[in-house]
Protein backbone atom coordinates (compact mmCIF):
# COMPACT_ATOMS: atom_id res chain seq x y z
CA UNK A 1 0.00 0.00 0.00
CA UNK A 2 2.82 2.41 0.87
CA UNK A 3 4.67 1.64 -2.40
CA UNK A 4 1.61 2.37 -4.57
CA UNK A 5 1.02 5.72 -2.88
CA UNK A 6 4.66 6.67 -3.41
CA UNK A 7 4.48 5.97 -7.15
CA UNK A 8 1.28 7.96 -7.49
CA UNK A 9 2.73 10.98 -5.73
CA UNK A 10 5.88 10.76 -7.87
CA UNK A 11 3.82 10.92 -11.06
CA UNK A 12 2.14 14.11 -9.82
CA UNK A 13 5.46 15.99 -9.40
CA UNK A 14 5.75 18.82 -11.96
CA UNK A 15 8.73 18.46 -14.25
CA UNK A 16 11.09 21.36 -14.85
CA UNK A 17 12.05 22.29 -18.41
CA UNK A 18 15.17 20.13 -18.47
CA UNK A 19 13.22 17.12 -17.24
CA UNK A 20 10.48 17.76 -19.81
CA UNK A 21 13.05 17.58 -22.63
CA UNK A 22 14.45 14.31 -21.30
CA UNK A 23 10.96 12.87 -20.93
CA UNK A 24 9.97 13.86 -24.49
CA UNK A 25 13.14 12.27 -25.85
CA UNK A 26 12.31 9.05 -24.02
CA UNK A 27 8.71 9.22 -25.26
CA UNK A 28 7.48 9.25 -21.66
CA UNK A 29 5.26 12.27 -22.26
CA UNK A 30 3.48 13.54 -25.35
CA UNK A 31 4.59 16.92 -26.86
CA UNK A 32 1.02 18.21 -26.65
CA UNK A 33 1.24 17.90 -22.84
CA UNK A 34 4.34 20.11 -22.71
CA UNK A 35 4.70 23.87 -22.67
CA UNK A 36 7.64 26.11 -21.93
CA UNK A 37 7.38 29.51 -20.30
CA UNK A 38 9.75 32.32 -19.41
CA UNK A 39 10.20 33.43 -15.83
CA UNK A 40 7.63 36.11 -16.61
CA UNK A 41 5.10 33.47 -17.57
CA UNK A 42 5.12 34.02 -21.34
CA UNK A 43 4.73 30.89 -23.45
CA UNK A 44 4.76 32.43 -26.96
CA UNK A 45 2.21 29.85 -28.05
CA UNK A 46 1.53 31.89 -31.18
CA UNK A 47 5.11 31.19 -32.32
CA UNK A 48 6.27 28.03 -30.54
CA UNK A 49 5.09 24.46 -30.96
CA UNK A 50 6.52 21.24 -29.50
CA UNK A 51 7.19 17.98 -31.30
CA UNK A 52 9.23 14.84 -30.64
CA UNK A 53 12.06 16.17 -32.82
CA UNK A 54 12.41 19.55 -31.11
CA UNK A 55 11.00 23.00 -30.48
CA UNK A 56 9.52 24.68 -33.55
CA UNK A 57 9.18 28.38 -34.35
CA UNK A 58 6.77 29.61 -37.01
CA UNK A 59 6.34 33.17 -38.30
CA UNK A 60 4.15 34.85 -40.87
CA UNK A 61 6.70 37.51 -41.81
CA UNK A 62 10.18 38.88 -41.25
CA UNK A 63 9.07 41.46 -38.68
CA UNK A 64 7.70 38.70 -36.42
CA UNK A 65 10.97 36.78 -36.74
CA UNK A 66 13.02 39.85 -35.76
CA UNK A 67 10.79 40.87 -32.87
CA UNK A 68 10.79 37.37 -31.38
CA UNK A 69 14.46 36.44 -31.65
CA UNK A 70 15.85 39.97 -31.12
CA UNK A 71 13.47 41.74 -28.72
CA UNK A 72 16.14 44.15 -27.48
CA UNK A 73 16.83 45.38 -30.99
CA UNK A 74 13.41 45.03 -32.65
CA UNK A 75 10.80 44.35 -29.99
CA UNK A 76 7.69 46.52 -29.86
CA UNK A 77 8.99 48.12 -26.67
CA UNK A 78 12.42 48.88 -28.17
CA UNK A 79 13.60 51.79 -30.29
CA UNK A 80 13.82 49.41 -33.25
CA UNK A 81 10.22 48.20 -33.25
CA UNK A 82 9.33 50.32 -36.26
CA UNK A 83 12.61 49.35 -37.93
CA UNK A 84 11.50 45.72 -38.02
CA UNK A 85 8.32 46.75 -39.82
CA UNK A 86 10.33 48.85 -42.28
CA UNK A 87 12.73 45.99 -43.01
CA UNK A 88 9.76 43.71 -43.52
CA UNK A 89 8.32 46.09 -46.14
CA UNK A 90 11.70 46.27 -47.86
CA UNK A 91 12.06 42.49 -47.86
CA UNK A 92 8.61 41.93 -49.36
CA UNK A 93 9.09 44.61 -52.04
CA UNK A 94 6.53 46.97 -50.52
CA UNK A 95 8.90 49.78 -49.59
CA UNK A 96 8.44 52.97 -51.64
CA UNK A 97 12.00 53.48 -52.86
CA UNK A 98 10.77 55.67 -55.71
CA UNK A 99 9.29 58.25 -53.34
CA UNK A 100 12.48 58.29 -51.25
CA UNK A 101 14.67 59.06 -54.24
CA UNK A 102 12.20 61.33 -56.02
CA UNK A 103 11.98 63.68 -53.03
CA UNK A 104 15.71 64.36 -53.35
CA UNK A 105 16.05 64.27 -57.12
CA UNK A 106 15.51 67.97 -57.83
CA UNK A 107 18.16 68.98 -55.30
CA UNK A 108 20.47 66.32 -56.74
CA UNK A 109 19.94 67.86 -60.17
CA UNK A 110 20.58 71.41 -59.02
CA UNK A 111 23.70 70.37 -57.14
CA UNK A 112 25.00 68.55 -60.25
CA UNK A 113 25.05 65.12 -58.63
CA UNK A 114 22.98 63.72 -61.48
CA UNK A 115 25.15 65.09 -64.28
CA UNK A 116 28.18 63.98 -62.25
CA UNK A 117 26.73 60.46 -62.29
CA UNK A 118 26.72 60.19 -66.09
CA UNK A 119 28.71 57.14 -67.15
CA UNK A 120 31.37 57.07 -69.87
CA UNK A 121 29.07 55.56 -72.50
CA UNK A 122 26.43 58.26 -71.95
CA UNK A 123 29.03 61.02 -71.98
CA UNK A 124 30.41 59.75 -75.28
CA UNK A 125 26.98 60.00 -76.92
CA UNK A 126 26.30 63.39 -75.33
CA UNK A 127 29.65 64.75 -76.53
CA UNK A 128 28.86 63.65 -80.10
CA UNK A 129 25.60 65.62 -79.96
CA UNK A 130 27.14 68.68 -78.34
CA UNK A 131 29.97 68.72 -80.87
CA UNK A 132 27.35 69.37 -83.58
CA UNK A 133 25.16 71.94 -81.87
CA UNK A 134 27.06 73.27 -78.83
CA UNK A 135 30.80 72.82 -79.43
CA UNK A 136 31.70 75.28 -76.66
CA UNK A 137 29.97 72.99 -74.17
CA UNK A 138 31.24 69.76 -75.73
CA UNK A 139 34.78 70.70 -74.75
CA UNK A 140 33.94 70.01 -71.09
CA UNK A 141 33.62 66.30 -71.88
CA UNK A 142 37.04 64.77 -72.40
CA UNK A 143 38.23 61.31 -73.39
CA UNK A 144 41.25 59.55 -71.94
CA UNK A 145 42.11 55.96 -72.75
CA UNK A 146 38.60 55.30 -73.99
CA UNK A 147 36.88 56.69 -70.89
CA UNK A 148 34.82 59.88 -71.02
CA UNK A 149 34.61 62.25 -68.05
CA UNK A 150 33.48 65.81 -67.31
CA UNK A 151 36.04 68.49 -66.47
CA UNK A 152 35.33 69.73 -62.95
CA UNK A 153 32.35 71.50 -61.44
CA UNK A 154 32.29 74.18 -64.14
CA UNK A 155 31.83 71.49 -66.76
CA UNK A 156 29.02 69.82 -64.81
CA UNK A 157 27.28 73.17 -64.37
CA UNK A 158 27.55 74.10 -68.05
CA UNK A 159 26.31 70.71 -69.22
CA UNK A 160 23.40 70.83 -66.77
CA UNK A 161 22.46 74.29 -68.01
CA UNK A 162 22.41 73.31 -71.67
CA UNK A 163 20.35 70.19 -70.89
CA UNK A 164 17.87 72.42 -69.05
CA UNK A 165 17.71 74.76 -72.03
CA UNK A 166 17.04 71.78 -74.28
CA UNK A 167 14.14 70.73 -72.05
CA UNK A 168 15.36 67.27 -71.03
CA UNK A 169 16.16 67.90 -67.35
CA UNK A 170 12.88 66.40 -66.07
CA UNK A 171 13.39 63.26 -68.14
CA UNK A 172 16.94 62.88 -66.86
CA UNK A 173 15.84 63.35 -63.24
CA UNK A 174 13.23 60.62 -63.75
CA UNK A 175 15.87 58.35 -65.29
CA UNK A 176 18.14 58.94 -62.29
CA UNK A 177 15.35 58.11 -59.82
CA UNK A 178 14.42 54.90 -61.65
CA UNK A 179 18.07 53.87 -61.83
CA UNK A 180 18.49 54.38 -58.09
CA UNK A 181 15.43 52.24 -57.47
CA UNK A 182 16.94 49.53 -59.68
CA UNK A 183 20.13 49.66 -57.59
CA UNK A 184 18.36 48.85 -54.32
CA UNK A 185 15.05 47.11 -54.98
CA UNK A 186 16.67 43.65 -55.26
CA UNK A 187 19.96 44.27 -53.49
CA UNK A 188 18.33 45.30 -50.21
CA UNK A 189 16.04 42.23 -49.85
CA UNK A 190 18.98 39.95 -50.74
CA UNK A 191 21.11 41.64 -48.09
CA UNK A 192 18.38 41.33 -45.46
CA UNK A 193 18.14 37.62 -46.23
CA UNK A 194 21.92 37.19 -46.08
CA UNK A 195 22.01 38.92 -42.71
CA UNK A 196 19.23 37.06 -40.91
CA UNK A 197 18.06 33.92 -42.70
CA UNK A 198 20.68 31.59 -41.16
CA UNK A 199 21.92 33.89 -38.41
CA UNK A 200 20.85 31.48 -35.62
CA UNK A 201 22.91 28.54 -36.81
CA UNK A 202 25.44 29.01 -33.97
CA UNK A 203 22.63 28.06 -31.59
CA UNK A 204 21.65 25.22 -33.92
CA UNK A 205 18.35 26.85 -34.72
CA UNK A 206 17.90 25.85 -38.34
CA UNK A 207 15.76 27.11 -41.17
CA UNK A 208 13.31 24.29 -41.80
CA UNK A 209 11.72 25.57 -45.03
CA UNK A 210 13.93 25.10 -48.07
CA UNK A 211 13.80 28.10 -50.38
CA UNK A 212 12.02 30.29 -47.81
CA UNK A 213 13.38 32.38 -44.96
CA UNK A 214 11.69 33.73 -41.83
CA UNK A 215 8.93 31.13 -41.83
CA UNK A 216 9.72 27.81 -40.10
CA UNK A 217 12.68 27.15 -37.80
CA UNK A 218 13.53 24.27 -35.47
CA UNK A 219 15.92 23.57 -32.60
CA UNK A 220 16.34 19.85 -31.91
CA UNK A 221 16.29 18.63 -28.32
CA UNK A 222 20.01 17.88 -28.29
CA UNK A 223 20.72 21.53 -29.12
CA UNK A 224 18.18 22.65 -26.53
CA UNK A 225 19.96 20.62 -23.85
CA UNK A 226 23.21 22.35 -24.85
CA UNK A 227 21.66 25.65 -23.74
CA UNK A 228 21.50 24.36 -20.16
CA UNK A 229 25.13 23.24 -20.12
CA UNK A 230 26.43 26.36 -21.93
CA UNK A 231 24.41 29.14 -20.35
CA UNK A 232 22.82 27.86 -17.15
CA UNK A 233 21.87 24.83 -15.07
CA UNK A 234 19.24 22.13 -15.38
CA UNK A 235 17.08 24.16 -13.01
CA UNK A 236 16.71 27.11 -15.43
CA UNK A 237 13.89 27.74 -17.83
CA UNK A 238 14.49 26.87 -21.48
CA UNK A 239 13.13 30.10 -22.92
CA UNK A 240 15.09 32.24 -20.45
CA UNK A 241 18.26 30.49 -21.57
CA UNK A 242 17.31 30.84 -25.22
CA UNK A 243 16.85 34.60 -25.03
CA UNK A 244 20.03 34.93 -22.97
CA UNK A 245 21.96 32.93 -25.57
CA UNK A 246 20.53 35.06 -28.38
CA UNK A 247 22.13 38.11 -26.76
CA UNK A 248 25.50 36.37 -26.76
CA UNK A 249 25.74 35.32 -30.38
CA UNK A 250 27.69 37.59 -32.69
CA UNK A 251 25.35 39.14 -35.27
CA UNK A 252 26.00 42.28 -37.31
CA UNK A 253 22.55 43.83 -37.40
CA UNK A 254 21.30 45.98 -40.25
CA UNK A 255 21.88 49.74 -40.28
CA UNK A 256 19.00 52.17 -39.75
CA UNK A 257 16.31 51.88 -42.45
CA UNK A 258 17.23 55.25 -43.95
CA UNK A 259 20.83 54.05 -44.33
CA UNK A 260 19.96 50.84 -46.18
CA UNK A 261 20.19 52.46 -49.62
CA UNK A 262 23.73 53.64 -48.89
CA UNK A 263 24.96 50.30 -47.55
CA UNK A 264 23.35 47.93 -50.04
CA UNK A 265 23.72 49.27 -53.56
CA UNK A 266 23.99 47.36 -56.83
CA UNK A 267 26.16 49.62 -58.97
CA UNK A 268 25.81 47.39 -62.03
CA UNK A 269 22.03 47.63 -61.87
CA UNK A 270 22.25 51.42 -61.49
CA UNK A 271 24.70 51.80 -64.38
CA UNK A 272 22.86 49.51 -66.79
CA UNK A 273 19.53 51.19 -66.11
CA UNK A 274 20.84 54.75 -66.21
CA UNK A 275 22.83 54.25 -69.42
CA UNK A 276 19.92 52.53 -71.14
CA UNK A 277 17.40 55.26 -70.28
CA UNK A 278 19.81 58.08 -71.12
CA UNK A 279 20.45 56.48 -74.52
CA UNK A 280 16.77 56.89 -75.31
CA UNK A 281 16.64 60.46 -74.00
CA UNK A 282 19.72 61.54 -75.98
CA UNK A 283 18.48 59.83 -79.16
CA UNK A 284 15.19 61.74 -78.97
CA UNK A 285 17.05 64.95 -78.18
CA UNK A 286 19.26 64.47 -81.25
CA UNK A 287 16.23 63.82 -83.46
CA UNK A 288 14.63 67.02 -82.22
CA UNK A 289 17.79 69.04 -82.77
CA UNK A 290 18.25 67.71 -86.30
CA UNK A 291 14.61 68.21 -87.29
CA UNK A 292 14.16 71.69 -85.87
CA UNK A 293 15.23 74.83 -87.69
CA UNK A 294 15.19 76.60 -84.36
CA UNK A 295 18.19 74.74 -82.99
CA UNK A 296 20.10 75.47 -86.19
CA UNK A 297 19.37 79.18 -85.80
CA UNK A 298 22.57 81.08 -85.11
CA UNK A 299 20.69 83.73 -83.12
CA UNK A 300 19.26 81.06 -80.83
CA UNK A 301 22.71 79.63 -80.24
CA UNK A 302 24.07 83.08 -79.42
CA UNK A 303 21.35 83.54 -76.80
CA UNK A 304 22.04 80.16 -75.25
CA UNK A 305 25.72 80.99 -75.14
CA UNK A 306 25.02 84.28 -73.32
CA UNK A 307 22.72 82.54 -70.84
CA UNK A 308 25.37 79.98 -70.02
CA UNK A 309 28.01 82.67 -69.56
CA UNK A 310 25.97 84.65 -67.01
CA UNK A 311 25.12 81.57 -64.94
CA UNK A 312 22.67 79.33 -66.75
CA UNK A 313 18.98 78.62 -66.60
CA UNK A 314 16.74 78.17 -63.52
CA UNK A 315 19.27 79.72 -61.17
CA UNK A 316 19.13 83.01 -59.26
CA UNK A 317 21.81 85.38 -60.59
CA UNK A 318 22.87 88.28 -58.37
CA UNK A 319 23.35 91.73 -59.89
CA UNK A 320 26.72 93.38 -59.48
CA UNK A 321 25.43 95.86 -56.90
CA UNK A 322 23.64 93.05 -55.01
CA UNK A 323 20.29 94.88 -55.24
CA UNK A 324 18.37 92.44 -57.44
CA UNK A 325 18.34 88.79 -58.46
CA UNK A 326 17.17 87.39 -61.78
CA UNK A 327 16.38 83.81 -62.72
CA UNK A 328 16.06 82.76 -66.37
CA UNK A 329 13.21 80.28 -66.64
CA UNK A 330 13.16 79.52 -70.37
CA UNK A 331 13.80 80.81 -73.89
CA UNK A 332 11.01 81.15 -76.43
CA UNK A 333 12.56 79.43 -79.46
CA UNK A 334 10.41 81.46 -81.87
CA UNK A 335 10.60 85.03 -80.51
CA UNK A 336 13.96 84.43 -78.77
CA UNK A 337 12.54 86.28 -75.74
CA UNK A 338 13.62 85.29 -72.23
CA UNK A 339 11.03 84.25 -69.66
CA UNK A 340 12.52 85.35 -66.33
CA UNK A 341 11.78 86.00 -62.66
CA UNK A 342 13.14 89.01 -60.79
CA UNK A 343 13.22 90.06 -57.14
CA UNK A 344 15.10 92.54 -55.04
CA UNK A 345 17.69 91.11 -52.71
CA UNK A 346 15.65 91.74 -49.58
CA UNK A 347 12.83 89.36 -50.45
CA UNK A 348 12.00 86.14 -52.32
CA UNK A 349 8.74 87.55 -53.68
CA UNK A 350 9.43 87.45 -57.39
CA UNK A 351 7.74 88.88 -60.46
CA UNK A 352 7.85 87.25 -63.86
CA UNK A 353 8.67 89.00 -67.11
CA UNK A 354 9.57 88.61 -70.76
CA UNK A 355 12.46 90.45 -72.37
CA UNK A 356 15.66 90.05 -74.38
CA UNK A 357 18.86 88.51 -73.08
CA UNK A 358 20.67 91.82 -73.66
CA UNK A 359 18.23 93.67 -71.40
CA UNK A 360 18.84 91.13 -68.66
CA UNK A 361 22.61 91.36 -69.03
CA UNK A 362 22.34 95.15 -68.94
CA UNK A 363 20.30 95.31 -65.75
CA UNK A 364 22.58 92.75 -64.06
CA UNK A 365 25.87 94.38 -64.98
CA UNK A 366 25.45 98.06 -65.81
CA UNK A 367 23.17 99.32 -63.04
CA UNK A 368 26.28 99.72 -60.85
CA UNK A 369 27.08 102.73 -63.01
CA UNK A 370 23.95 104.54 -61.81
CA UNK A 371 23.45 106.43 -58.58
CA UNK A 372 20.71 105.38 -56.17
CA UNK A 373 17.94 107.47 -57.78
CA UNK A 374 19.14 106.74 -61.28
CA UNK A 375 19.17 103.01 -60.58
CA UNK A 376 15.67 103.19 -59.08
CA UNK A 377 14.37 104.95 -62.20
CA UNK A 378 16.24 102.53 -64.49
CA UNK A 379 14.98 99.46 -62.56
CA UNK A 380 11.36 100.66 -62.49
CA UNK A 381 11.46 101.28 -66.22
CA UNK A 382 12.84 97.76 -66.73
CA UNK A 383 10.02 96.33 -64.61
CA UNK A 384 7.31 98.31 -66.38
CA UNK A 385 8.53 97.29 -69.81
CA UNK A 386 9.08 93.58 -69.13
CA UNK A 387 6.87 92.27 -66.31
CA UNK A 388 4.00 90.10 -67.51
Amino acid sequence: MFKKRFLYEEEEVELNDFQKIIAINKRKIHPSDVEFKTSDGEDFSDVISIDYDGIHFKFDRLSEFLKFFFPNEYGDDSDGGYDADDFDAMYRGQWDWYDDFYNRSHDDWKEDYIVGSFKSKSLKKLKEILNIFFPDIAKYIVEKKGEYTIIGQIGEKQIRSVLELLGVSDDIEEAYVNSQVAAVEYKVPDSIQETYCDCLIDLRIKNQSEGHCFWKYVMDWGSAIMLFSSFGTDKDKLLDLLFYALKKINISHLPEPYEMQYNFWDDNAFTNTFVSILDGIFDKMLDRLEDSEIYNNKGYHNILDKILKIGGIDKWIQSKNNKIKIKINSVDPVTLKINFSVTDSGTWQAKKGLTTIDDIINILNNESLFGVEEFREHYLKFIQNTIL
